[in-house]
């Protein structure tokens, strides 16, 4: 175990190309898949009164798994395409909280208000990844690739803590109380950040990576179960009526 530094990367040979990281792209394999199986879960749904809100959830589960198969294919390949490799990820990336955010606020129960978090959520979009575009551009982070990953990282912070917590709480009183997933699904998002923070490796094949990428699995059903207990209960309601 070590903490406050890491192991050094783990080295692999196949079909003749010298690789890193197979545990990482183990871990970013399984959230791709677990993301794309959530992804025609949600498919299935009926979009009864519901249609953005849950083509929105689509859209977050389709782009978080391509972030992190693509983020593991940089992983693997590193020695080849160094930093190069990394960024479709860190693009991509800014999409999965941005949709998060579209879809919740589909259903804020102010309708008036809507138009305007939609325009607020596009414009945090923009300037993010304009911000990200700027520092690859402007500075040399091939010394320090993990640099490339804080601008995303503040990027989902600041729309999940908002979306999850926030209004995961609100929406569990105002609307219905499976909502109260999505504040725990938050509550483990922020602690997947420990590790990475403190630099929290238990050992070279479980690194502080593969922690928070195990972590980061238990949300992708806690997402789910919100929205399928928040869509049933829509369908309930259409239903009695």
């Amino acid at each position: 175990m070590q903490i406050g530094t890491d192991f050094p990367k783990i080295e692999f040979q196949l079909f003749g190309l010298d690789l890193l990281e197979p545990n990482g792209i183990i871990g970013n394999t399984l959230i791709f898949l677990l993301s794309f199986f959530f992804f025609f879960k949600v498919k299935k749904l009926k979009k009864d009164g519901d249609a953005t809100f849950i083509k929105n959830w689509r859209l977050f589960y389709l782009t978080f798994g391509i972030t992190f198969f693509t983020g593991g294919l940089g992983h693997l390949f590193y020695n080849y395409f160094e930093v190069a490799g990394k960024i479709p990820s860190w693009f991509i990336s800014f999409f999965s909280p941005y949709y998060i955010e579209q879809a919740m606020i589909t259903i804020y129960p102010n309708k008036e208000k809507q138009p305007l978090f939609r325009k607020i959520s596009r414009l945090k979009l923009i300037l993010f990844i304009c911000a990200e575009a700027v520092l690859l551009i402007n500075y040399d982070i091939s010394h320090k690739p993990e640099l490339g990953l804080i601008i995303p990282s503040l990027s989902s912070i600041l729309g999940l803590v908002t979306c999850l917590g926030v209004l995961g709480l609100y929406y569990k009183k105002a609307i219905h109380r499976s909502f109260i997933n999505l504040w725990y699904a938050m509550l483990v998002l922020l602690f997947s950040l420990l590790p990475q923070v403190f630099k929290f490796n238990i050992h070279p094949y479980w690194d502080r990576n593969d922690l928070s990428h195990f972590l980061l699995l238990f949300t992708l059903i806690l997402y789910y179960l919100a929205i399928k207990h928040y869509h049933s209960y829509k369908v309930n309601s259409v239903t009695a009526v």
